[in-house]
Formats: C-alpha cells, sequence, structure tokens
C-alpha cells in the first residue's frame, strides 16, 4: 500500500513540476508523440498486411500450408506452394489434426458480362470454403459439395460488394444467371460483407473449383493431378496444434510420394493471415516490413536522445532542488524514482497524442497511397489497418520501453550530486559534471549520426525521384496505347483467340491516325516476366545467364522507336513460323547481351542457347530500359510471335480518342468483346508514383530527423552557455572578444557534431543498397545525394549553434560575475 501512495505522491509532484515548465513539456511532449506516433501507425499497417488474422470466426485456429515438391519434372506450378487438385482431396479427407481444408486459386481476373461488360477479380474455391471460414451467406446458399464435382451445373456466390455495384443489393438475384467469362453462371448466394477471399483482393464472386474450366480454359488444372495451383488453408481441429498437423500432413504426403517414384515434398505451415502468400514472398514481405520499422525506430531514436538532453538540461537545472531533497533524507533511489516518474509520464501523455494521431492519419494516408502504389490493371488491396489489440500493446509497450529509453540515464546522471559544491553556490556539480558533458556530447553525436543517415537516405530518393522525370528509358512511350488479350482466360478457345487477335491487329491497323501496330508478351515496365537461362555452345551449367524473353512481331521495334542497330527485325516467314518446332528459331538480342556474350565479335549468325534451344541470332537493337525504370538488363532477348498477349498501337491521337476507337474494333470483332486500353505512359507513371511517394516519405523522416537534431543542439547549446555564465564574463573581463567566445562555444559544440556526422555517413553508405530498388537510375553512393543530404544537415546544425550561442556575445562582465 505505501508503494502506491509514493507512486501516486511522485506522480503529483512531477505533474506540478511538469506545469510549471509549460514550453519544456510542451516541446517534449510533441516529440515523443511524433517518434511514438509514426512508429505506432507503420506497426499498424504492417499488422493489418502481415499478422492479423484472416477475417473469420476462431481465425487463430486458420494455418496456411505449402508444399515443396521435388524430384519430379513434368509438374506444372502455378504458383510456388501450390497443390494440385487431388492432393488438396487427399489432405482435407484423410488430416485428422485438421477439422477441413479448402484451397483457393488465389485471385483471378475474369470478364463480368452485361450492358455494361468489365474485368473483376474472382477466387476460385473448393466448395467447403465457406465451411472452413465459418462464414455462411447472407442470402441463399454457400458452395455445396456437389458444386465441385466434375460436370456440375455453374454455380457462384457473389461478393458483397460485387451485388451492391452491379446488381444494386437485390435479394432477387438468387436463381438468376451471371455471364462471366461468356459462361452463364447460377447465383445460389450472397457472402455476407465481411467475408474477403483469402488473397489480399476482395473477391467479386466466388466460383466452385470444377468451373475452372469454363472461367480458364487454357489452364486444364481441375482434372490434372500435375498442375499444382491451389492455396490450402486449413482449420485446427479442437487441440491440435501446428507441429501435429505438421506431422500429420507429413504422413499423407509420404503416401502420396511413394506412389511417384522419385517424388519428395516438404511443407511450410504457418498462420494465416491476408498476406496469404508462399514462405518466399512472405519472407521479402517481413524483410521489408524490418527495413521500414527501422527507418521510423530511427525517428523514435532520435526522439528519446532529443528528449534525454532536455531532461539532462532540466535536471542540472534544478540541482539545488535535488540537493534540497537528499538534505531533507531523500534516498538516491528515491530521487531517480522521481525523476523517471517525470519521463514516464511524458512518454505516456506523448504516446496518447502520438497513437491517437497515428491511427487517423495513416488511416488516411493507406487509403491514398494503396490506388496510387497499385500497378496499372491491378486491383487495389483490401487490407483493414485499423488498430486491434495487437496494435495497442505494441504502442503500450513502445511507450513503456521510450519512457525508461530517454529517462534513465538523464535520471542517474543527475541524482549524482556533490552536496558540498551546490551548498556553496558555485555553480559547479563537482568533477562529475564533466560525465554531463559527455554525456550530453554523446546524445548530440547519436542525434547527428542518425540525422545524417535519414536525411542521406531523402538525398538520395530525392536523386532518385528527379531521374524518373529525365532519364531517357531508351524508347518511346509517348502515344503507345495497350490491351492486355488473354483471351483464352475470358473463355476463348485457342483457336479462337488466334483468329480473333489475327482480325483485331488487321481491324486496328486500318484505323484513322493509327501508325503501327505491334504484338509482344510483356508491355514495357509492366509487372510481368519470362525470364529463361542463355548461354553459350559448349559453355558449362555455371556459365548459364537468366534474360529476359519477350515474344514479339516484327513492328515492335518500330512501335516503341527502339533502333535496330545491326542485322534486321523478324520477316514474315519468321513470323508465320513461330511457334513452330520444325522451324529455326531466330532472336533479337540487346546491345547489353551481345557485348556480355561476343565482346567485339559480330553477333549476327551467331548460336544462343535460350532455354537448351538453339537460336540464331538475326539482330541487334538498342538497350532500352522496359523491365525497370533507370535498369537495363544485361540479358534481354525477343524472339518471333505471330500473336500475343499485348497489343500496342501507336496513334497521332490522344489517348481517349483511340482508346475509343480500339474499342470500336473489338466490338466489330466480338461484341462480348471486352478490353482495358491502357497507356505505356501510366507504367512510366506508376515508377514515378512509386518514386514519388517513397521520396515523400523518406523526405518527411529527414526533414522530421533534422528539426528533432536541431531543437536538441539548441537546447544544449542554450544549457551550456546559461550554466558558463559567469566563465563567459571573467573571459570577457579579461579582454576576451565576443567572436572569441562564439568561436569557443562552436568548435565545442561541434566536435560531437562531426564526430556524429562521421558515423552518419558511414552508417548511410552501408544501409544505401538498402534504397537501391526505388533509386531509378541513380546510384546507392551517388556522391551529389550524398555530399548534399551531409552538407545541410551541418549547415543546419552549424546555425543552430551559433543562434544559441549567440547570447553569450552581449554578456556584461559584471552582471555574469554576480551570477550564480
Amino acid at each position: 500500500m505505501s508503494i502506491l501512495v509514493d507512486f501516486w505522491n511522485e506522480l503529483r509532484y512531477s505533474t506540478r513540476s511538469l506545469s510549471r515548465s509549460p514550453g519544456f513539456t510542451v516541446e517534449t511532449v510533441a516529440t515523443i508523440a511524433l517518434g511514438i506516433g509514426i512508429n505506432a501507425g507503420v506497426f499498424s499497417v504492417l499488422n493489418g498486411v502481415l499478422f492479423r488474422d484472416l477475417p473469420a470466426p476462431d481465425a487463430d485456429e486458420l494455418v496456411s500450408i505449402y508444399q515443396g515438391v521435388e524430384g519430379v519434372d513434368d509438374y506444372v506450378r502455378s504458383g510456388v506452394g501450390t497443390f494440385s487438385t487431388a492432393e488438396w482431396r487427399a489432405y482435407d479427407g484423410r488430416a485428422e489434426t485438421l477439422s477441413g481444408v479448402f484451397g483457393h486459386s488465389g485471385p483471378t481476373r475474369t470478364t463480368l458480362g452485361g450492358e455494361a461488360p468489365r474485368e473483376i477479380a474472382s477466387a476460385i474455391v473448393t466448395c467447403n470454403y465457406f465451411d472452413v471460414m465459418q462464414r455462411p451467406p447472407m442470402l441463399g446458399r454457400a458452395l455445396a459439395a456437389p458444386d465441385c464435382e466434375p460436370g456440375a451445373n455453374p454455380v457462384v456466390v457473389l461478393g458483397y460488394e460485387l451485388w451492391n455495384e452491379s446488381f444494386a443489393a437485390s435479394s432477387q438475384i438468387l436463381g438468376q444467371s451471371v455471364e462471366l467469362n461468356r459462361q452463364r453462371f447460377t447465383v445460389v448466394g450472397v457472402a455476407d460483407q465481411g467475408t474477403y477471399s483469402a488473397s489480399p483482393y476482395r473477391a467479386g464472386y466466388y466460383a466452385p473449383v470444377s468451373s475452372a474450366s469454363l472461367l480458364q480454359p487454357n489452364r486444364p488444372a481441375y482434372d490434372n493431378d500435375n498442375w499444382l495451383w491451389l492455396y490450402l488453408i486449413g482449420r485446427r481441429a479442437d487441440g491440435s496444434g501446428i507441429d501435429q498437423v505438421r506431422a500429420e500432413l507429413g504422413v499423407i504426403a509420404a503416401q502420396i510420394d511413394r506412389q511417384t517414384p522419385g517424388r519428395s515434398t516438404t511443407f511450410e505451415i504457418e498462420r494465416a493471415t491476408p498476406m496469404t502468400v508462399p514462405p518466399m514472398i512472405g519472407d521479402m514481405a517481413t524483410g521489408a516490413a524490418a527495413v521500414l520499422m527501422t527507418a521510423f525506430g530511427l525517428i523514435l531514436l532520435l526522439a528519446c536522445a532529443n528528449v534525454a538532453n532536455l531532461l539532462l538540461a532540466r535536471g542540472m537545472a534544478t540541482h539545488r532542488e535535488i540537493a534540497i531533497r537528499y538534505s531533507l533524507g531523500a534516498s538516491r533511489a528515491r530521487v531517480v524514482r522521481g525523476l523517471l516518474t517525470e519521463s514516464m509520464l511524458i512518454a505516456i501523455v506523448g504516446g496518447l497524442f502520438g497513437a491517437a494521431l497515428a491511427f487517423w492519419s495513416f488511416q488516411v494516408l493507406v487509403a491514398v497511397a494503396l490506388p496510387a502504389l497499385s500497378p496499372p490493371g491491378i486491383p487495389v488491396f483490401a487490407w483493414d489497418i485499423s488498430p486491434d489489440l495487437r496494435v495497442l500493446w505494441f504502442a503500450f509497450g513502445l511507450t513503456l520501453m521510450t519512457g525508461v529509453l530517454f529517462g534513465l540515464a538523464p535520471a542517474l546522471q543527475t541524482s549524482r550530486l556533490d552536496l558540498n559544491a551546490v551548498i556553496k553556490q558555485d555553480g559547479q556539480i563537482s568533477a562529475r559534471g564533466a560525465r554531463g558533458g559527455r554525456l550530453r556530447g554523446t546524445l548530440i553525436g547519436v542525434q547527428v549520426a542518425l540525422c545524417m543517415a535519414l536525411m542521406i537516405a531523402a538525398g538520395l530518393l530525392v536523386r532518385g525521384l528527379y531521374a524518373t522525370y529525365t532519364v531517357d528509358p531508351g524508347f518511346d512511350y509517348r502515344n503507345v496505347a495497350w490491351m492486355s488479350l488473354a483471351l483464352q482466360d475470358a473463355g476463348y478457345s485457342a483457336e479462337e483467340t488466334d483468329l480473333m487477335r489475327d482480325r483485331l491487329m488487321q481491324e486496328v491497323a486500318t484505323l484513322p491516325g493509327v501508325e503501327a501496330v505491334a504484338y509482344a508478351m510483356q508491355e514495357p515496365l509492366g509487372d510481368d516476366r519470362m525470364g529463361f537461362p542463355v548461354g553459350l555452345p559448349g559453355g558449362s551449367e555455371f556459365e548459364l545467364r537468366r534474360a529476359e524473353f519477350n515474344p514479339v512481331t516484327a513492328d515492335f521495334f518500330s512501335v516503341f522507336g527502339i533502333p535496330i542497330l545491326r542485322g534486321r527485325t523478324f520477316t514474315d516467314a519468321e513470323i508465320a513460323s513461330a511457334g513452330s518446332e520444325d522451324s529455326a528459331r531466330p532472336v533479337i538480342v540487346t546491345e547489353s547481351t551481345a557485348r556480355n556474350f561476343w565482346a567485339d565479335a559480330d553477333p549476327i549468325g551467331q548460336t544462343l542457347l535460350l532455354n537448351d534451344d538453339a537460336a540464331e541470332v538475326v539482330g541487334v537493337v538498342a538497350d532500352a530500359q522496359v523491365s525497370a525504370l533507370g535498369q537495363v538488363d544485361p540479358y534481354y532477348v525477343y524472339g518471333p510471335a505471330r500473336t500475343s498477349e499485348v497489343l500496342f498501337v501507336r496513334s497521332r491521337l490522344d489517348l481517349g480518342a483511340t482508346a475509343s476507337a480500339l474499342r470500336a474494333a473489338a466490338r466489330a470483332v466480338d461484341p462480348a468483346l471486352t478490353l482495358q486500353v491502357r497507356s505505356v505512359e501510366d507504367n512510366v507513371a506508376y515508377f514515378r508514383g512509386v518514386s514519388g511517394m517513397v521520396t515523400t516519405l523518406g523526405a518527411g523522416l529527414g526533414v522530421l530527423a533534422l528539426v528533432l537534431a536541431s531543437v536538441g543542439i539548441y537546447g544544449v547549446v542554450s544549457y551550456a552557455v546559461t550554466r558558463r555564465y559567469r566563465e563567459i564574463g571573467i573571459r570577457m573581463a579579461l579582454g576576451a572578444r565576443a567572436r572569441n567566445v562564439l568561436g569557443l562555444i562552436i568548435r565545442q559544440t561541434m566536435r560531437p557534431v562531426a564526430i556524429g556526422a562521421v558515423i552518419g555517413i558511414a552508417l548511410a553508405v552501408a544501409l544505401s543498397g538498402v534504397l537501391s530498388g526505388v533509386l531509378f537510375g541513380v546510384s546507392p553512393t551517388d556522391p551529389i545525394g550524398l555530399v548534399g543530404a551531409a552538407l545541410i544537415v551541418l549547415a543546419i546544425a552549424f546555425a543552430s549553434g551559433i543562434v544559441a550561442a549567440r547570447p553569450a556575445t552581449g554578456t556584461d562582465p559584471s552582471i555574469a560575475l554576480r551570477c550564480e
């Protein structure tokens, strides 16, 4: 009971003490609020992406299951860690540690027909999806086992959002048919508003796995035991742990392995989260999260160093008060506890303000950032970043840690007093005052080092953003529109697809304003990649390189203005026979590829091994930044394609007019054909948008760090000037000039600043490689970014010292000598 009374008394005393210094209190609380607020906000975002449970009852029982299969060459893997339909049935029917296992294909793009056809994201799921998730539909029924049998009538459960947007939330939709990828599906239910797919996207509808052949006729996944396409999520049975689940699934996997000689299966089992992805991608996301939290953690550390310096200055200024408490019998532990109570009070108030600010501001930030950061044509992620108990505990723990972190060292330092020196009022704190000076210098050095690292990162990001607007990508992206033609995914057969692509190209080529038309598998600066191992005949497997490969038609290079440096483009005969096993494969390589393989020799006519197949080089084109802005692929190969996935059109008309003409041409080919027309310029704008977002964030952190460091340096120098008032008076009485006094103070101030700057530069250089992914065309050790940011930090630190030390030059010696 006495402990609680003592704590209450210390709390009341700290509150009165802080209320007598409103300027100090506001400054420290605001500093801590910023540090805790941005860290709590970032953790709230990461929690919604990586740690939050799926929106389902008893979601902690849900686990994601991934498998690795080795020793079998003829498996078709639609995704890392996926399963075949037969494997899903085996695990769902035999695993006693799991009450149920469902499979889903991940987000699937399909076309919703009607008067205004449009692309939507959907989910192909096993028919126990709603049972395992324990989220029954709000209207109608869930998918049932007969719906997933071969030959079953195609049915669908609509997602709540699609039901609202496209069907006016009508309950009459049950039993009606909808057109999906040119196929008719009967609506049997409408999902509850809180039901989302097990992927980061909101599903427009849920279709049974038996309909996969209707929705994706080019992927015979459903009845092919060698097609790994389903991600599995299971619900643990009562009392079953993850280790037990792993052991039982291992036994079932061993039985499956024995049926296929040479096959070996391994498992990864994790708690299911909205970021339900294979472990490889999950590790990357976790690594990115660690980098992000480290960057924001530096801001919190900087804020703690700042407040620690302010507390140290405040404690040294109130040494007489502390000495009186000692003389009245207070123990050092009691004094330290009182000072820690004051720092904890600052941390708690700052944490409350910071958490409230973070939860509001980051909701707005994510709502704005997610659409901007989503690649063109990709649905916006549906993540819930609202705070939950995990976020609240994180904010609470961070607050307590912060209070101890910035309060302990000043409390211990302040409690070390020489009572004789204080009683004599000689303005000194015995020899231990030197330790306080070293501590203050160390804290300044820490602040400058952290500030320097963040400012250099911000400087590099600004340089990278500038480069995205000034870099020449090596191809002309203006006035080029493109359309994705995944026609087989939209329900067209292979024969229909080839015929329609040919007809569409003929229709488009005759449109007014069209200058050139071409097909390719990948659009420049898009999110799709196709890589193959390449090498020279006679080389070892260790000499193989990974090359980006893009099948294109002959006019692709004229559409994008990529010059042919040597040789030629593909002939009509080569285009017509593309894909034929009887014809030799011609390829066109980039300038870098030719240089890396044949140095100064003529590459025309040379043989290149592409995925173990021999190909003849018929042309060399100029390098172009088609994979990422600011980056030239060292190995890039173009092959011939009669038609391919993406149609490109260069037109003299603006995008709106071109898009209208292209849609009209598509309707002339097939009235049900739905095409999304986009500009290649949008892909460039996406890179600029990502760079702009990251740069804004990095620059904001850098400026915040600079402000915190400036305030800290100003506070420490001001305190030092105040404590040395008598010394300064004596120096000036003995003939020292104002500039001598100012120079003395600045030299002593800049010493820890210089040491911190050197450490900060080294830290920034060591960590700059982390930024390479968003420094489009700029080296992580770019001298302009490094030197420019470093000079700004040193200039601001110098200016802060000048402003704080300036009052010392006007000291009246007669007044200073009478000062305590």
